[in-house]
């Protein structure tokens, strides 16, 4: 990035340098013809580099601006896939859980006061084809860029739509928007919800991933390495525990 500094140096130059040089040539009339030239040049120099510096400064903002876009593109065809593997019916639904059955002659003994008592899974919802269709249009607004549509729309899902599968996605989902609209701390609580209401979903290493990368931007380095450390101590086998670790190893 184009250092201030620069700026205000040519700044400085122009200030002090043309009221002196007036000065000069009115009170001593000194200021020969080739002088005052020399002058104009040099004044005229600074203006055009001047104008250079500012115009390389808006360009690397433009070009920060274009990676922060790619690197959300790049997560979308992710989404993508993970969720046509999501919509795949499977044999054996892992969010009910399943009942053995009791002989009649056999008396059960209640739980003793000192048992460790297993809360219920949540009941997650499959996807019926409207609430794909629904889910379709809210990331149809992502790939196409409209990042306050899409915040909307996948707010309104996961309003509408509390337990469903899709509804980690959306979540995930708002925390990346979140980012991209520089909201930081809405970001870190679409994330969290990933992990607290959807423990075990395709995109909860992801979303405590970015979460550590946040924390970590917002010097809590703590809660950043703690949070990298279970990405990489629960999903040891995956592209994003490699990224989590390599990310780990240089925060200082």
């Amino acid at each position: 990035m184009i250092d201030a500094f620069k700026l205000r140096s040519f700044a400085m130059v122009l200030s002090l340098t043309v009221p002196s040089a007036l000065v000069y040539g009115a009170d001593n009339n000194g200021l020969t013809p080739a002088a005052a030239a020399d002058l104009l040049y040099q004044l005229e120099s600074l203006q055009v580099e001047v104008s250079q510096l500012r115009g390389k400064v808006e360009e690397q903002s433009h070009e920060l601006s274009k990676m922060k876009r790619s690197q959300l593109d790049r997560y979308i065809d992710l989404d993508k896939r993970l969720t046509l593997l999501l919509n795949k019916p499977s044999p054996v639904s892992i969010t009910e859980p399943i009942k053995a059955s009791t002989p009649s002659n056999i008396v059960v003994a209640p739980p003793v006061s000192n048992a460790v008592i297993v809360p219920a899974p949540i009941q997650i919802e499959k996807p019926t084809a409207e609430i794909q269709s629904v889910y379709r249009s809210a990331y149809d607004l992502v790939r196409r860029k409209d990042y306050k549509a899409a915040d909307a729309a996948f707010t309104a899902f996961a309003s509408k739509y509390p337990r469903n599968e899709l509804t980690g996605n959306a979540y995930y989902w708002l925390g990346e928007l979140k980012l991209v609209l520089g909201n930081k701390e809405q970001a870190l609580e679409n994330f969290a919800v990933v992990s607290s209401r959807f423990s075990g979903h395709a995109k909860e290493a992801d979303a405590l991933y970015k979460s550590g990368i946040i924390y970590d931007q917002l010097n809590q380095k703590t809660k950043a390495r703690s949070l990298l450390s279970q990405v990489i101590d629960r999903y040891p086998d995956t592209n994003t525990s490699k990224l989590a670790s390599g990310y780990l190893s240089n925060i200082k």
